[in-house]
């Protein structure tokens, strides 16, 4: 890296690994290439890992600040909108209550009257239908804001999955900076310990023979 390059995130875990690079220096070539394009190989699986992590972490924090934030919100409006609708329902049907009894009152003692109060008890009664209807409303429009409220906790479920597969992804980080510190260890036992002269040094497991 140049003196003029950005210090990284991960710059301790690098500096390990640049100070591990250094280490291979002094080996066979044919196995410090070896060595090289395994930590290379490395390096790179671990900064994708890296990489996709934090983008896993953003958008998880963004999905679930966006989907309370509405859920909220929608819960929120269509309480208001329910609770006035019942408000003024409620006020109307008791209004409406109180006159159909005075009519019913005005019925008994008045005979006289009685078509033009059967006409006011016929029209108190289409205002009654009008706020059953107003109330059948009120209901639909909060069976709709519960629908959406389940929409939202959807995607709040999906949210949960996407720190799931985060977390998938801090384990394969973690196991790439053991295969590293592995490989590190390799690379110093060989470096103390070199081979005589017409011997071959065993692979690690997994490792292909150079």
């Amino acid at each position: 890296m140049g003196g003029t390059d950005p210090v990284p995130a991960d710059w301790p875990t690098l500096l390990h690994l640049s100070s591990f690079v250094m280490v291979t220096d002094a080996l066979p070539n044919s196995d410090n290439d070896q060595l090289r394009k395994e930590l290379d190989a490395s390096q790179s699986q671990m900064k994708e890992n890296q990489t996709h992590a934090q983008e896993l972490t953003n958008e998880l924090e963004k999905t679930k600040k966006e989907a309370y934030a509405q859920l909220t919100t929608e819960r929120e409006a269509s309480q208001r909108r329910f609770e006035t609708i019942t408000d003024e329902t409620t006020k109307k049907l008791s209004e409406s209550e109180k006159r159909i009894a005075n009519l019913t009152e005005q019925l008994k003692s008045v005979s006289a009257e009685r078509d033009t109060t059967q006409s006011k008890f016929s029209e108190n009664q289409s205002q009654l239908e009008a706020m059953q209807n107003e109330l059948a409303k009120a209901k639909e429009a909060t069976q709709q804001a519960n629908a959406k409220a389940t929409e939202l906790e959807t995607a709040a479920n999906a949210a949960t999955d996407a720190e799931a597969e985060r977390s998938k992804l801090q384990a394969a980080l973690d196991q790439a900076t053991v295969e590293i510190e592995r490989l590190k260890g390799e690379l110093e036992k060989q470096k103390s310990t070199p081979p005589e002269q017409g011997e071959s040094v065993s692979p690690a497991p997994g490792e292909r023979r150079l």
